[in-house]
């Protein structure tokens, strides 16, 4: 068995599936502006904030995500990171999330939101819109980002 460490990264396709471990997220990362799980570096199609969603466009890049129309749904990924457009950045594809500016109702889900990047306890309702849970709060400055691929669309 080998373990190969090339920049700072471990290759672990050489280990047998029963010696990988369990992956440990951090369920209420301790510091604003933070997040503990999957994490995924894409070029950002536009300049992104910490909380900002995205969809990947047909550029391949991470595009911020909005609720008016099935085009610009599908959000997959959340920046963790303030991105400069065509800047490669990271996102986060599943696991937590916290920002002490948020005031969420705990328990509540978390739906993609019809401004551009943006995240909502309310569920689009206009016409045309589209309905994507992203996860749920877990506590009034953090959530469970676990979007969803399958989405409704009012009509």
């Amino acid at each position: 068995m080998t373990i190969k460490i090339s920049k700072n990264r471990m290759d672990l396709t050489a280990l047998p599936l029963q010696n990988v471990g369990n992956a440990i997220l951090i369920a209420a990362p301790s510091v604003d502006l933070t997040a503990s799980g999957f994490v995924a570096s894409f070029t950002a199609g536009q300049a992104t904030v910490f909380g900002d969603v995205c969809y990947v466009a047909s550029n391949g890049k991470a595009t911020l995500a909005d609720a008016d129309a099935l085009a610009t749904s599908g959000a997959v990924a959340m920046s963790i990171a303030t991105i400069s457009n065509d800047a490669a950045g990271n996102f986060l594809m599943h696991g937590f999330a916290r920002n002490d500016a948020w005031a969420w109702t705990v328990g509540g889900i978390i739906y993609l939101s019809t401004t551009a990047g943006g995240i909502t306890q309310t569920a689009p309702s206009g016409a045309d819109d589209v309905i994507q849970v992203l996860g749920v709060a877990t506590h009034a400055d953090r959530i469970y980002f676990n979007p969803q691929l399958v989405q409704v669309e009012h009509t």
